[in-house]
């Protein structure tokens, strides 16, 4: 199976556990390096990649459409998804109830569950929070690039793709999922404007490598 490549969606192994019997040396395309009751063992840097989530087109569209410029960004950051409370599968996902409990209600935030007008908060927003889903890895990340919204990266077993070819720390934020707590606030505040200016612009650069509509 070593000339052989597969590609597995979230948590994909899971579903085809035989893997290990019929193919476990060949290449797998995936979209997270940890998947749940699977662990390292299933991912092997030698061999697999990790590749970005599919975002669709109506989406991918309307958050370009609301992608502002860093002068006409008001809010410090946002976080629109499922959380506990919310969504009986993230009934543990500790670090999206602590965004809630933390920042609800905040100056210059808007986090909560889902709202009609998603898009525009993101395009209004500095930064995006990007806690982790049901796994380490989210579909948050790479809305971010297109609403031009730099990403935080609340997940401390998220592997991030092409890290060959992206600066990931000169365009994102990597915070510890134990510190989800006002010194994340008070650390995204004191970011000077120019930083802001320069690290969304850099943003904006790499969108292209998290857009499969390109070639439509």
């Amino acid at each position: 199976g070593r000339d052989h490549i597969f590609i597995f969606s979230d948590q994909g192994l899971n579903f085809f556990p035989e893997w290990r019997d019929w193919i476990p040396n060949s290449m797998f395309l995936l979209t997270e390096a940890l998947t749940p009751a699977c662990g390292p063992q299933c991912f092997n840097p030698w061999k697999d990649v990790v590749l970005p989530g599919h975002t669709d087109y109506f989406r991918y569209r309307r958050m370009i459409s609301f992608n502002r410029p860093t002068e006409e960004r008001h809010l410090l950051f946002n976080f629109h998804g499922r959380y506990p409370g919310l969504c009986h599968l993230y009934r543990d996902n500790v670090v999206r109830g602590r965004i809630i409990e933390v920042f609800h209600g905040k100056p210059g935030v808007s986090v909560g569950g889902f709202t009609d007008d998603y898009f525009e908060r993101m395009g209004l927003s500095h930064f995006c929070l990007v806690p982790m889903g049901t796994s380490s890895w989210t579909n948050h990340l790479y809305e971010a690039f297109f609403a031009g919204c730099i990403p935080v990266i609340l997940s401390d077993g998220f592997e991030v793709p092409f890290t060959d070819v992206i600066d990931w720390p000169s365009l994102s934020i990597k915070w510890p999922m134990r510190d989800v707590s006002m010194d994340l606030y008070r650390h995204l505040m004191a970011t000077p404007f120019e930083e802001l200016r320069r690290m969304k612009a850099l943003v904006d650069a790499h969108a292209c490598w998290f857009d499969y509509h390109q070639l439509l």
